[in-house]
């Protein structure tokens, strides 16, 4: 009997099994039940690399609630579709989302497909909630690009891009909305090619354009995909367009003489199908070309490149994936349920299983290694811990210890997340996603192990048990909240609390000047969210001021100041002196961190303190006396601090030593000439011919942006520009009134920058109330 490759273990097994154990016996030794979610009863292989832990990214309206909407419908695990519109979908469950028709909060999801098992997290596409992407995409082992076949690559994809770079993950690319009547492939692979920065692989092309896009021609396996118009799009037809030797699976594109023939029954022309050839050769030479292992069987067979099987261009493309050397390029139309199937095809074909992107895992530590990359609030459930495992199990009414915070969690319950549903689980292996309730004192970013015992084990062969934490985006707008009553302010303690750690990005400060509570976002929506959240979410009626840019303050001139300090604690003096220096760090990579450096011999410190103790408490210290900054009391950064000397008392404390610090910092910084500095956003924004000049003259005269590039579309001019922050306030009520409704616009928060001394000034009125 023959043998092939089985399509789950990727090992040779006789033909009976090619199709995961369907056909006759003997069957692949390791295939197993798998009795979880939809589809119960399906058979998959049980080693991990049948798990697909994949992430959908794109910009916002570009598609990717649709399309994941057609996959788990396809999957069997929903038996009616959903619409963004109708406000009906499975993974967009929260109010506002449904109501706005835009992805919030990322929602996980796992279903079957292909005898493989596809845990699929849907990340939002607004610049506001770019850190949910970015703590979705740390634990995802590969991840699938959505554009729009109208605008190709937009401003929200290459962010989304870049953090996907960040994390060295594998990427697939799915060219949707090839139904509109401006949709054009070949823009958007050289959209790709020239802001992605990756090498585009077209696999498909499209047939037909416009209304007449029916389906696509799979240059893999060179066969025509038609779907039938209307319909759900489950069933489509299969029509080769090379016959092919069904033993070696070899076609041969040489003979181009039988072209007219095989032309007669399919939907398209002799020149679509020249065409077709011609990309299929392109895409075989390019795989051919950066793929080691195929150019070498090529040569040693002696083979040509257009006779290449598909099995075998299949495989170099799945190298090159992997290595993240090419973005294979699908396309379709998800809302006329076009192009999915292949897409599902492909995420399990050629994106990554936990076995090739798993981290690096402590011997003592293998019985559970897991990160929690998100934490949500249910008011049935309490705190829900998302957390990737990898290495070991996760159950229920277990004890963990966390890593991070030094702390034992007791899990009351394992869940498999179903968007806003759950199942519960009595065991997660390593590779998957799962959810863990009772967990009170993890947030996002911390490292679990099965024990404390273990982790002490294990930290005597290794520096860092912690895997790697998120940076936090900075704040760029803030304004206060206040409840309706004074009897609300606990209730709104206690719901304010839950959702800075359900989302992190939001801060909550108090104003000790005035005792107001202080939010603090990445932007307008975001706040609006978190209003409408604490109203209707937890019953709290409350107010939000008016909103505010986060400014930051920046020294210009370097000051160094000495400072003595004494202080009488528990009947023992504590005396420290100490000369340090503040200096802008022209560097400008710490960002909101100051740069601290501690220039003094240990002789000068005292007995009873480690150097790396005293570090610390200079470090505490100084990032006390940033937070605020002298002008308008916004936290200070592109600052230096450089300690020179110090003394310390033998019994001084190291609370008094950072007070110390704090005080000289303090003094150095309100005669250092600070100045305020102010984000900057990069600004894209989309309009016809016609309605260019009004938006050109209201940027330049109205919002002082700095126009870098106007950019041809078709019909569409493309703007981009630097525009600050403040300039933007209701810029999306401007640009409906400029262009009638056309105008469409996208800002990210790329940096700070020094404002004008007129600014400054206008800046500095307005928040001592001169302007009201």
């Amino acid at each position: 009997m023959a043998h092939r490759v089985c399509v789950v273990c990727r090992e040779l097994w006789q033909q009976g099994c090619v199709q995961a154990g369907r056909g006759s016996s003997p069957r692949c030794p390791v295939l197993r039940k798998f009795s979880g979610g939809v589809g119960r009863g399906q058979e998959v292989c049980s080693s991990d690399e049948t798990i697909r832990n994949v992430g959908i990214m794109a910009h916002i309206d570009a598609g990717k609630t649709t399309t994941t909407e057609r996959m788990l419908y396809y999957a069997g695990f929903i038996r009616r579709m959903g619409d963004v519109d109708d406000g009906n979908t499975v993974m967009d469950f929260m109010k506002q989302e449904r109501e706005r028709g835009i992805t919030i909060n990322s929602a996980a999801i796992s279903f079957n497909w292909s005898s493989h098992r596809i845990n699929l997290i849907d990340t939002p596409g607004h610049v506001d909630f770019t850190f949910e992407v970015e703590r979705s995409l740390r634990v995802l082992d590969g991840a699938v690009a959505i554009l729009d076949g109208s605008a190709g690559v937009e401003a929200q994809t290459i962010t989304v891009w870049r953090q996907a770079n960040r994390h060295g993950i594998p990427r697939i690319a799915f060219i949707n909305k090839m139904d509109k009547p401006n949709a054009n492939l070949v823009d958007c692979v050289r959209s790709i090619e020239d802001k992605l920065d990756t090498t585009p692989l077209i696999t498909q092309l499209p047939l037909g354009a416009a209304k007449d896009f029916t389906g696509v021609i799979d240059l893999v396996t060179m066969e025509l995909l038609v779907w039938g118009k209307g319909g759900d799009g489950s069933r489509f037809t299969r029509l080769p367009l090379i016959p092919k030797d069904n033993e070696n699976r070899t076609g041969d594109f040489t003979k181009l003489s039988r072209l007219s023939e095989l032309v007669k029954d399919t939907p398209l022309n002799e020149r679509g199908m020249e065409e077709a050839l011609e990309a299929r050769n392109n895409l075989a030479e390019q795989v051919i070309t950066l793929d080691n292992e195929l150019m070498e069987m090529l040569a040693r067979d002696s083979l040509e490149p257009l006779t290449i099987s598909d099995l075998h261009l299949r495989g170099g493309i799945r190298r090159l994936t992997r290595g993240q050397l090419v973005t294979p390029i699908l396309c379709g139309s998800s809302l006329r349920n076009i192009g999915v199937q292949p897409l599902m095809d492909a995420i399990v074909e050629y994106l990554p299983s936990p076995l090739e992107r798993g981290v690096t895992v402590p011997e003592s530590l293998k019985d559970l290694y897991a990160y929690a990359f998100k934490v949500s609030y249910d008011r049935r459930r309490g705190h829900m811990v998302y957390l990737r495992i990898y290495s070991g199990e996760l159950k229920p009414q277990n004890t963990v210890h966390n890593i991070t915070r030094k702390v034992d969690e007791r899990i009351t319950r394992v869940l498999l997340m179903m968007a806003d549903e759950q199942k519960e689980m009595q065991s997660m292996a390593k590779g998957n996603i799962a959810v863990a309730v009772g967990m009170k004192n993890t947030y996002t970013g911390d490292t679990i192990v099965l024990s404390s015992t273990a982790a002490a084990s294990a930290s005597a062969d290794s520096t860092s048990l912690s895997l790697e934490v998120l940076d936090l985006p900075p704040p760029v707008f803030f304004c206060s909240v206040e409840p309706s009553s004074a009897a609300y302010q606990k209730d709104l303690d206690h719901a304010l609390s839950c959702l800075t750690r359900e989302d992190p990005s939001l801060r909550v400060t108090v104003n000790e000047d005035t005792a107001q509570t202080v939010l603090s976002g990445m932007g307008e929506l975001h706040l609006e969210i978190v209003h409408d959240r604490l109203v209707r979410d937890y019953g709290i009626e409350c107010s939000l001021g008016k909103l505010q840019v986060a400014y930051r303050e920046a020294p210009t001139v370097s000051i160094t100041k000495e400072v003595t300090k004494e202080q009488t604690l528990g009947g023992k003096k504590h005396t420290v002196t100490c000369t340090l220096t503040v200096e802008p760090d022209t560097g400008g990579n710490h960002g909101d961190k100051p740069l601290v450096q501690l220039k003094t011999g240990r002789s000068t410190i005292g007995l009873g303190h480690s150097k790396a103790e005293i570090l610390e408490a200079v470090v505490a210290g100084v990032d006390s006396a940033c937070l605020q900054g002298p002008l308008l009391a916004f936290p200070v950064q592109n600052v230096g601090v450089s300690v020179t000397s110090l003394s310390l008392g033998s019994v001084t404390s190291l609370t008094v030593l950072s007070a110390c610090i704090a005080e000289g910092v303090v003094k150095a910084l309100r005669e250092s000439c600070s100045q305020l500095l102010e984000p900057c956003t990069e600004l894209v924004v989309s309009v016809p011919d016609e309605q260019l000049g009004p938006v050109l003259s209201d940027l330049t005269s109205q919002r002082r942006a700095q126009v870098r590039e106007v950019a041809v579309a078709k019909d569409t001019r493309v703007i981009h520009a630097l525009v600050p922050l403040a300039a933007l306030m209701g810029y999306s009520t401007a640009l409906r009134s400029l262009t009638s409704g056309t105008g469409t616009f996208s800002a990210t928060f790329t940096h700070y920058e020094p404002v004008s001394k007129e600014q400054e000034k206008t800046i500095r009125d307005t928040f001592r109330g001169y302007s009201f």
